[in-house]
């Protein structure tokens, strides 16, 4: 295992999002799928759209 200790400031200077989300990969995953959800929904919504247009 590395002993060396991490310069926090130095990561955030090269990185600047560092900290600055949640790192619990369960919210993130829950998170990521309801995005996910909500596109499909959208895409059908438009897909509906664009075929009553295309009917009409």
């Amino acid at each position: 295992m590395d002993d060396q200790q991490i310069d926090i400031d130095a990561l955030r200077e090269r990185f600047p999002w560092v900290g600055l989300a949640s790192i619990d990969e369960p919210e993130l995953s829950v998170r990521y799928r309801e995005i996910l959800a909500d596109a499909r929904k959208d895409r059908e919504i438009v897909a509906a759209i664009e075929a009553a247009r295309r009917s009409a």
